[in-house]
């Protein structure tokens, strides 16, 4: 097995910036440190790849695995206070146990909104350059739900690259208009098959450097792509990651069941992957410019409308509709981007709403407990 170091992990002069400054800021001593990358999330712990603290970013020291078991966190109402898998993390290591000291400020960030109305958004992962949208040509892919990966990604200021798979399953034309149609918002679009080797290889290689996250529903053939790709030549945070177990598909649809069950990262050879259970529902993202920065071509109208404030309907003046009805502008994809505008609108309302509530909750707690403390100060406890 090839030598992995932290410079496999993504590890740079930035990263060794920040980690010293965060050690400093806790009075640490950095020659007691670990420096890891965390690899799996589990509930009550989770997994992590590094090595004892560097003098330099680009130390040859291998890496290996820590377990470390999560304790309550100071503020774990907010997201920012627990890991997730991706994120760069100082660790105190003994022989017995090892204890979380503190989180890298993230570069980027990645939570998918929930599709329900009652849940908050989930973390994927954290540090990612590149979010891959997998999408099978068969069944016929869904350009809706390429749209909201690629909004995903804007909002979280990463690549997005589409990856199109089982393309053996289709026609050369069906192939050619799929390749050309569902790749104008997106950075980057790579073909792949199981019987093309070599497509695997070189969307492996556009990789080089970069920390890729997989997304798609089940059945995609994210888990056939991570295991072709790797092959024997990885690291993983948890033994026995790969390969993966991968399920088949119902011939009548195509559709495909949970093989991957939990978020993990994996080092290999040209990249850090990240692999994910399949998706089956996906909310749009409650950041509207991400939207609009999906549909660039539907930005690009609105701003030559004559209000500012246009709603598209009937006002005098819009851009929008007069593409719409020169057949400029296609009427379903305005229609995809209307209702991921409201949905985005909904999912932050929401939000606002549970924040508020949380909120509430939490000053309702702490009046209490001072109104108990100010009525045992004088005596009168009830």
């Amino acid at each position: 097995m090839s030598t992995f170091t932290l410079m496999s992990l993504g590890y740079d002069a930035l990263w060794h910036g920040q980690a010293v400054a965060a050690a400093y800021a806790d009075n640490l001593d950095l020659h007691e440190l670990a420096i890891a990358r965390v690899s799996t999330i589990h509930r009550t712990r989770f997994e992590a790849i590094g090595a004892p603290f560097p003098d330099a970013p680009d130390s040859a020291v291998p890496l290996h695995t820590f377990s470390v078991t999560l304790s309550t966190a100071p503020h774990d109402d907010e997201t920012e206070s627990l890991p997730v898998v991706g994120d760069w993390v100082l660790l105190d290591a003994h022989p017995d146990h090892t204890v979380l000291l503190a989180i890298l400020p993230r570069r980027t960030y990645l939570d998918r909104p929930s599709a329900t109305r009652i849940s908050t958004a989930q973390p994927v992962a954290a540090n990612v350059d590149a979010l891959c949208i997998v999408e099978p040509v068969f069944p016929e892919p869904s350009v809706g739900r390429i749209e909201r990966y690629v909004a995903l990604a804007r909002s979280s200021m990463c690549e997005a690259v589409l990856v199109l798979t089982k393309t053996d399953l289709c026609s050369a034309d069906a192939f050619e208009d799929y390749r050309s149609s569902l790749g104008r918002d997106v950075d980057a679009v790579h073909t792949v098959s199981v019987d093309s080797l070599a497509s695997i290889a070189d969307f492996y290689a556009s990789l080089t450097g970069k920390t890729a996250v997989l997304l798609g529903r089940s059945g995609a053939g994210k888990s056939t792509l991570v295991n072709t790709m790797l092959g024997d030549t990885y690291f993983s945070g948890a033994p026995g990651t790969i390969p993966q177990v991968v399920s088949g598909v119902r011939a009548s649809d195509g559709k495909g069941r949970h093989t991957t069950t939990s978020r993990h990262m994996l080092v290999g050879k040209h990249a850090v992957v990240i692999d994910t259970p399949g998706v089956r529902a996906l909310a749009a993202t409650t950041d509207p410019h991400a939207i609009d920065e999906t549909f660039t071509d539907i930005s690009v109208l609105a701003a030559k409308c004559r209000y500012t404030d246009c709603a598209h309907r009937s006002e005098p003046g819009c851009a929008v509709r007069e593409a719409l009805g020169s057949g400029l502008l296609d009427a379903e994809r305005f229609d995809r981007y209307q209702r991921m505008r409201r949905e985005s609108e909904n999912q932050r309302l929401r939000a606002d709403e549970r924040a508020y509530r949380e909120q509430n909750r939490r000053f309702t707690k702490a009046n209490k407990s001072g109104r108990r403390t100010l009525m045992r100060a004088k005596g009168r406890s009830r």
